[in-house]
């Protein structure tokens, strides 16, 4: 019999395993209590007995099951199905990075009906009357009249306020019995951690590739080009940035990091006077809008990527760094259905490595 572990999907065998084995905790499944024998898991996922103990592991660990030597593996009374199909809702800020938000949507919906849950997409109008302090008791009740027991929240972008909008709506969320998981971004400014789950990539590191790369392509004068929104990504992604410069012997001060209007022409002609020969843009959308104008100012050849690679950057041959949309989906909605098991594990931070995908705008002539 072909199961679940057989489909092509990037994970390993017990990282798939696992998986699977959790959607049927939480299915109710093993309503029984007693998982299937050692070797009835081996003969229906054809994995080798060490396999199948790492997958057991991370079950283990994550508060579903508990294992007795001689008697096998049980699920954990604390983890099994709430009653009844509970809702789950999106509560995004900013929608500047569209696609990638909306192919995270999507994979949270897919995967959350495997936990019985059901996703309630959240209007962008909702959080812009969130950030103008409307009542949080109101969104709320509003939760509850609708069967909401979770919120996948992206956190505002450069708040005026310092975030603390963003903190009040997270935790008023978890006082009022509301799991939360953040999603790209946190509520505390980088490098803090707050003490929610948060799935998202390794910002440290895609900036750190994105310099990696324009460096190995031969660039030595290297800006960071942002709007100028005081975002917890864009101050992760520059770290990341500076430590690549750094690890070549090249300068890597604060003075390198330009914020602004990319279709604003003085601020264009700001990068331009750094003469750089590589320009690290953190999202596509941001070289698009730029490149054109730099192009009309200045004949000078430059390199350049973006993040994000959205369509639109591989009809115009940018080079990219590409999220992983659907894995980043899959895990915030398995963290949610863990909330929701009543899991009492701490804070998890999951952080996803990207893929440099390189194109014409960094492998052309400079």
């Amino acid at each position: 019999m072909k199961t679940s572990t057989e489909k092509p999907s990037g994970k390993p065998p017990y990282r798939l395993m696992a998986d699977d084995l959790r959607e049927k905790i939480l299915s109710g499944a093993y309503a029984g209590g007693k998982l299937p024998s050692e070797r009835a898991l081996l003969r229906r996922w054809g994995v080798s007995r060490a396999t199948a103990a790492k997958a057991l592991d991370i079950l283990e660990s994550d508060g579903l099951v508990v294992r007795r030597r001689g008697a096998g593996a049980f699920v954990n009374p604390a983890s099994g199905p709430a009653p009844g199909r509970m809702f789950v809702a999106t509560l995004i800020a900013d929608m500047d990075v569209r696609e990638f938000f909306s192919a995270v949507c999507g994979s949270i919906a897919d995967r959350a009906r495997s936990y019985n849950l059901n996703l309630i997409w959240g209007a962008r109008r909702e959080f812009e009357d969130l950030a103008r302090d409307a009542p949080l008791a109101d969104y709320v009740e509003r939760c509850r009249a609708s069967g909401v027991r979770g919120v996948f929240f992206v956190p505002q972008d450069s708040p005026a306020d310092g975030g603390r909008r963003n903190r009040e709506i997270a935790e008023t969320l978890r006082e009022a019995g509301i799991a939360v998981v953040l999603i790209d971004r946190d509520i505390v400014p980088f490098p803090l951690r707050s003490d929610f789950d948060f799935v998202g990539i390794d910002n440290v590191q895609a900036g750190y590739r994105q310099a990696a790369h324009l460096l190995s392509r031969g660039c030595r004068r290297l800006v960071y080009v942002s709007h100028a929104k005081q975002v917890w990504t864009v101050d992760a992604r520059f770290s990341g940035f500076r430590n690549a410069l750094e690890e070549n012997g090249l300068p890597a001060d604060a003075g390198l990091l330009f914020r602004g209007d990319p279709a604003d022409r003085p601020f264009v002609r700001s990068v331009i006077r750094a003469r750089p020969d590589g320009i690290v843009f953190v999202h596509d959308d941001m070289a698009i809008d730029f490149m054109p104008v730099w192009e009309a100012l200045s004949r000078r050849r430059v390199r350049y990527i973006g993040l994000d690679d959205i369509s639109h950057s591989r009809s115009l041959g940018i080079s990219s760094i590409r999220q992983p949309s659907r894995f980043i989906g899959e895990e915030a909605a398995r963290l949610m259905a863990l909330r929701l098991g009543r899991d009492t594990l701490p804070p998890r931070q999951v952080l996803f490595s990207a893929e440099l995908v390189a194109r014409a705008s960094s492998l052309g002539g400079a």
